[in-house]
């Protein structure tokens, strides 16, 4: 009998300790957390209450039934530790905020959309498939009638930053490789600038150089660096011969109908093609956009219904506009090996003492 009994009652607690864990992974309140900008007008964080009743109503319809509390972060670092100790449940990280909480609180939390921009025509074969071979969007870029225009029927999930050289100094680093940029002079962004600084550094360290704010000594591989202000400023100091190269976006020499970046550079040199002008010789690592992630505590089948709502609020019109504070006008799928070449970044920018 006590046998008989002892069996019941682990069964009881077996079926007791499932049920907690359901609880768990579907809360009654799905609390999510916008990390802060400086870029946010904060009179439309009021519509944030919007999107907290959209995402009730999808997430109602895919079956949940649970409240949905919207906040901002007082810091970056506070959304990050809220996450880690599960008392929030989905985050809006940029990849690198991602890269850390993956390497430092393994198993914590996971990637579920990224957000998109339009891919560049570059970055599309024949058939408009996105290419993620470098060499091959560098050849694209190159090519005679390139102007950097986009396709916005397809999206990407990251972009690049580049090093540009003028035209006739391309042929020395099809020679040389990038490290014909040893002991010369490069035009950058500020230091904190990804794409204008972060990522180029973590290029010339995986290529055995770095940069100095000094005289460089190309025997250590060195290259000087100086801040420019504006990625499309940095091209104009190329063409005028100011540096010797770049480090800007992929891609800075693209000008829109109602841009003006060019024109006076224009005027003064009429007849010549900045395109023609100037040549891709490298691309950084993907910078991934900024993802929407989750603890990973969630049921996947709430995981799978926040992917979805999502996606279907950023195709309305009011969604659009709400989370087109972040810049967010479209979402993919997100995967987490995506982010390897990220969290290979944060290492290199956080290295073990």
């Amino acid at each position: 009998m006590k046998k008989i009994l002892s069996f019941f009652l682990l069964l009881a607690l077996a079926f007791g300790l499932s049920a907690c864990s359901g609880s768990k992974a579907v809360p009654d309140n799905l609390i999510i957390q916008f990390v802060p900008s400086t870029s946010i007008d904060s009179t439309k964080l009021t519509q944030l209450k919007n999107l907290e009743d959209m995402l009730e109503a999808e997430l109602k319809d895919a079956g949940f039934e649970i409240g949905v509390n919207i906040s901002v972060g007082t810091s970056y670092a506070s959304v990050i530790e809220a996450m880690a100790s599960g008392q929030v449940h989905v985050g809006f990280l940029t990849s690198q905020q991602y890269a850390f909480v993956t390497t430092e609180y393994p198993g914590k939390v996971e990637v579920l959309l990224t957000s998109v921009r339009d891919a560049y025509k570059a970055q599309l074969d024949a058939s408009n498939n996105v290419i993620t071979d470098t060499a091959t969007i560098i050849a694209n870029a190159n090519a005679a009638g390139y102007d950097a225009t986009t396709n916005s029927a397809v999206k990407v999930n990251s972009y690049y930053a580049m090093l540009l050289v003028r035209a006739e100094d391309y042929a020395a680093y099809q020679t040389n490789g990038i490290a014909e940029l040893k002991g010369k002079t490069v035009g950058t962004q500020s230091t904190t600038s990804g794409s204008g600084f972060v990522y180029p550094s973590f290029l010339l360290h995986q290529n055995n150089m770095k940069f100095v704010s000094g005289t460089p000594n190309a025997a250590n591989g060195e290259v000087k660096y100086t801040t420019i202000g504006g990625h499309q400023n940095s091209v104009i100091s190329l063409l005028s011969d100011e540096v010797d190269a770049v480090f800007t976006f992929f891609d800075a020499r693209f000008q829109g109908a109602n841009q003006t970046y060019f024109d006076a550079w224009q005027e003064a040199n009429p007849g010549v093609n900045r395109f023609e002008a100037t040549r891709v010789v490298a691309l950084t690592p993907p910078i991934f956009n900024d993802t929407i992630s989750s603890v990973s505590s969630l049921s996947d089948g709430l995981k799978e219904a926040i992917q979805d709502a999502f996606m279907t609020i950023v195709d309305t019109t009011e969604g659009k506009e709400i989370l087109a504070i972040y810049n967010h006008s479209d979402y993919l799928i997100a995967n987490d090996e995506d982010y390897d070449s990220e969290r290979e970044l944060y290492r290199f920018l956080n290295p073990e003492e």
